[in-house]
Formats: structure tokens, C-alpha cells, sequence
């Protein structure tokens, strides 16, 4: 092969004579053990000329997961690559390795986060898109309205009260400018500082409280325990312990009924949980009776069953045959406390059906909660080996959702030549998303040949593809989800299992509209 390799990057390097490239060409064509070599050279290649220290499995921060960065990969690897034979681009699709670590290379994706928003209840960030879980840089927090709770990186929790404004200046260090807040101290965050108009706040372990008036000039420290030392601006501090408190009028009682509690707010959250619970069921109830479903997997115990191996398809009629059976998944806790879920971990974790019947469209959709996007493929559903007409849906290492479906002339014999239909959205999935619920969907009609991918009720991806063909059926048979039962022989990604949590999913024989996904979006969303 080092002949091979020659001609490869000769062709790469753009220093390739025409004999040699009608030479290469011809290669290609007749041995498809070189076109993957071919491919295997062009996307180290690119990788290094692009992206010198990208790794696969490692997730791009949201902020610099764009389709502009997909778009100026992709342009360099055309240029790189060229069109040495037909045959290989028809496979390019199939090793896009997109980047995860944005413009500027290197291994490991960085965070500049120094504080997480924990939990949220009916919060208006002034506009701003911000939801629990999400991590938080220096900068200001504008809270219009609602309930917000911070946890910084030093270990100290602040509860803030809309309307608020407060600056996250490190993990230990916040500035209030307006707005009440409720910090707590654990031992191993002694010393963080909270600033006031006129104060410094030096807590030594404790729980205390700040109101800064909507002018942001008075300021009201109340302390429940421990200790806290007020720095005053023109000079001189103070101690205050447990059940004191100074304000413009002097010191006063402290009183903690002032102040939302960490955990009032971790009531409040799981009576909402509750309430979106029942919001979930009622939909769920309706939902199921939809004549389109092939399945629909709620991810309830099912008393009548009385094996939690199997996880029934509440579908319609409940058609028993398409029950699934868990191998090795652990039950888990769902999207709300009551709800429950299987989580997928080892590479022998499945949920494993056989679903009959023979259709034009589907459409699959599912709540998951992704923990690591750990291997090139990731499987959501997959069928046993890869035959005529049956669907795959998986995540891609660069945390695209990708969709395939495979139609084989008849006269071709084993795997050769490129019928694989391949489908990617933009990357959805970064390291902020991971530990998070989110609504994945894909519908694809089998007569125009649209494929459609969802995001949290939003279109990611719309495409068509050139060996599209309408009339031709689609088929699953034995198959499973968060997993690959049987993977075509001498596969090169055989281990395919999904590292997270999935507590619902349904499979419909027709391709549902945008309008339906953000509906079973919203009826579901956890917040």
C-alpha cells in the first residue's frame, strides 16, 4: 500500500501529475479497501491542516458550535481533498468529522465558567436565554423577575430575588447592585466576598442575607449564622454573628422569613416538578391513542407486566408484540421526581424490540439526556445490521443528530458501492448541554425524500438527498434503543452505546410537521 499512500498524498498535497491522478482514479474505482484508505488519509489530513488538536467525543462550548465553522470546514476539505474519483466523494458524507473545538484548535475545550445556575423558577433574565445548568462567566445577571439559585465554583450557593442585578466577579467573589439575595457558606468556601454599595462582606462559614433598595445606594446585611465581617467603604468593619443585622437605621433583628431559603426554593421546584408531571401525563394519555404510532414508549413501570425488564409500548392498542426488553439499563430517575427513566452506560446496555409492518414515513422522537458524547456514533435507534429500508438515528461525535437509511440495488452483491442516504444536522449537542433533558425528533417522508431534525421543538437540519429515490419502503425488524444489537460484519464503530438517560420515545409511521414536534416539545419540557 505505500505506493497507494503515495498517490493519496501526492493528491492531497495538490502536487499530483495528471497520469498519476488518472492512475489513483482508477484505483479507487476498482478497490474499495483504497477508497477507505483514500478517505481515512483526506480526513487526517484536513484535521491537521485545521484542527491540529482535535480528538473525537470531545464537544465544541456553545459558543463556538456554529454552522459557519461547519461551513469553513467543510469548503477546506473539498479543497484539500479535490475529486480524485466519484465513488469516494459519494462517501464523504460518511467521514465528516466536523470540529468540536472551534476555530482555534487544541484537545481539550476550555471553560471560562466560574459559577452554575442551578435552578430557576418562573425567571426572566431581562431577555436573555438562560436555563438551570448552565454555566455561568463573569459578568452580570439581570433577573426582571422570578427565582434564581447560583452555586459558585468555591462551593458558596447565592438565592437571588427578582428584581436583581448581581455580578459574578469570580468563584468567590459577586457584587450586588440591587435586588435581595441569600448566600450560603459551606467551611470550604470561608472568605468569599459579596460586595454592597458601602460594604464589603467577608463571610467565615455562615448563612446570611443582603437587600440593596432599588436604588442601589442603601444596603441591609442580615446574618442567620456563623459569622460574617462587614468591611464598611470610608474605613473600619464590624462582626456580625448569628441574628444580627445592620441596615441604614443600625443593627436590628436579623429575620430569615425575609428571605427565600435554599430550600424554599427546592420545594418550590418540586411542586413545579409535580405540576409539569401531570402537564406531561395528560398529554401523554392523548398522545398515545394517535392511530399513526407504530410505538410509544413511556418509560412508566408497568405493574401488569410484573418484570421491570420489559418496557411497554403504551401505543394504541398496546400491541404486546412490540414490547421492549431492557438488557443491562438500569431504571433511573426521569425529567421530574415520579417519572422514571432508563439509563444507558456499558457497551452491553439496550432496550431491545421487534417492530413489525412495512411504511412510506416515520418519525422518531424522544426526551434524552446525553452525560457524554464519548465514541464516533451514538446510538438513539438502531436496527439490527443495516439492510434495505431500515432506518438508523444516532448522534455524531461532533454532537450532530444524523440520520440514515440504505437501498441496495438488487443486482449489487454484499456491501459494495455507496447507497447509504446520510443526513446531519448542525451540531446541537455541546459540553453545555450534557446532564440535560432535551427533545431530539427526525421525521423523513420516504415519497419526497425530506428528512427533517429537531432540537428542543426547533428544525436543525433539513435536507434531501441526491440518491433519494421515492416509492421505496421502510422496514425495521429486530432493533433496539441506545445501542447496535447486530453491526454489519468487520464494521470499524461496532460499539455504539449511548452514554445518558432516555425516558421517553415514540415511533410514528408517518412524518409529523414542525408544528406537532414543538408541541410534544412544550408538553414536555422540564421547566
Amino acid at each position: 500500500m505505500r505506493n497507494l499512500e503515495s498517490l493519496i498524498h501526492a493528491r492531497l498535497e495538490g502536487v499530483i501529475s495528471p497520469d498519476d491522478l488518472a492512475r489513483l482514479e482508477a484505483i479507487l474505482r476498482e478497490d474499495w479497501q483504497a477508497r477507505r484508505l483514500y478517505l481515512e488519509l483526506a480526513d487526517l489530513h484536513a484535521r491537521l491542516l485545521h484542527e491540529p488538536g482535535v480528538g473525537a467525543g470531545h464537544l465544541a462550548a456553545a459558543a463556538r458550535s456554529s454552522s459557519r465553522s461547519t461551513r469553513r470546514w467543510r469548503a477546506a476539505f473539498f479543497a484539500t481533498a479535490g475529486v480524485a474519483a466519484a465513488v469516494v466523494l459519494a462517501l464523504l458524507p460518511a467521514l465528516w468529522s466536523r470540529p468540536g473545538g472551534g476555530d482555534e484548535g487544541g484537545g481539550e475545550t476550555i471553560s471560562a465558567g466560574v459559577a452554575v445556575l442551578s435552578q430557576t423558577i418562573a425567571a426572566d433574565f431581562a431577555g436573555a436565554e438562560r436555563r438551570s445548568g448552565d454555566t455561568l462567566a463573569p459578568g452580570t445577571i439581570h433577573l426582571a423577575e422570578g427565582l434564581a439559585q447560583i452555586e459558585f465554583y468555591s462551593g458558596a450557593t447565592v438565592v437571588i430575588e427578582g428584581v436583581a442585578e448581581l455580578e459574578i466577579i469570580s468563584p468567590w467573589e459577586a457584587r450586588c447592585h440591587r435586588g435581595r439575595v441569600r448566600v450560603q457558606v459551606p467551611p470550604a468556601a470561608k472568605g468569599f466576598l459579596l460586595h454592597a454599595p458601602g460594604l464589603k462582606l467577608e463571610d467565615l462559614g455562615t448563612e446570611f442575607a443582603l437587600n440593596v433598595d432599588v436604588s442601589g445606594r442603601r444596603s441591609e446585611v442580615h446574618v442567620f449564622d456563623g459569622e460574617v465581617i462587614a468591611h464598611r467603604e470610608g474605613g473600619g468593619s464590624q462582626s456580625l454573628t448569628g441574628g444580627m443585622s445592620i441596615g441604614p437605621e443600625g443593627e436590628v433583628a436579623a429575620d430569615p422569613a425575609a428571605f427565600l431559603s435554599v430550600t424554599e426554593l427546592d420545594a418550590l421546584a418540586a411542586e413545579r416538578g409535580a405540576r409539569r408531571l401531570e402537564v406531561w401525563r395528560s398529554w401523554s394519555q392523548a398522545a398515545r391513542r394517535d392511530e399513526r404510532l407504530i410505538a410509544y414508549y413511556d418509560f412508566q413501570h408497568q405493574a401488569e407486566f410484573g418484570r421491570d425488564r420489559f418496557v411497554a409500548n403504551v401505543a394504541g392498542a398496546q400491541i404486546r408484540s412490540r414490547t421492549g426488553g431492557a438488557v443491562g439499563a438500569s431504571w433511573t430517575a426521569g425529567r421530574w421526581p415520579g417519572k422514571a427513566a432508563l439509563e444507558f452506560k456499558r457497551p452491553g446496555d439496550r432496550l431491545r424490540m421487534n417492530l413489525d409492518g412495512t411504511y412510506q414515513a416515520i418519525t422518531f422522537a424522544c426526551w434524552v439526556k446525553v452525560d457524554s458524547v464519548d465514541k464516533k456514533y451514538n446510538s438513539l435507534f438502531l436496527t439490527d445490521g443495516y439492510e434495505n429500508g431500515e432506518p438508523h438515528w444516532q448522534i455524531y461525535e461532533d454532537g450532530s443528530l444524523m440520520f440514515s437509511i440504505v437501498y441496495r440495488p438488487a443486482e449489487i452483491s454484499g456491501k459494495a458501492g455507496n447507497h447509504n442516504q446520510m443526513y446531519f444536522s448542525r451540531p446541537v449537542l455541546t459540553a453545555e448541554s450534557l446532564g440535560r433533558w432535551h427533545h431530539l425528533a427526525v421525521s423523513y417522508d420516504g415519497t419526497s425524500g425530506e428528512v427533517v431534525q429537531y432540537f428542543d421543538g426547533a428544525v436543525v437540519g433539513y435536507e434531501v438527498s441526491p440518491l433519494h429515490r421515492p416509492g421505496r419502503s421502510i422496514h425495521f425488524g429486530p432493533c433496539e434503543i441506545g445501542n447496535w444489537g447486530l453491526p454489519t460484519q468487520f464494521h470499524e464503530f461496532p460499539v455504539r452505546n449511548l452514554n445518558g438517560g432516555i425516558d421517553e420515545f415514540a415511533i410514528y409511521g408517518a412524518a409529523l410537521g414542525g408544528d406537532e414536534i414543538r408541541a410534544m416539545f412544550e408538553a414536555g419540557r422540564v421547566e
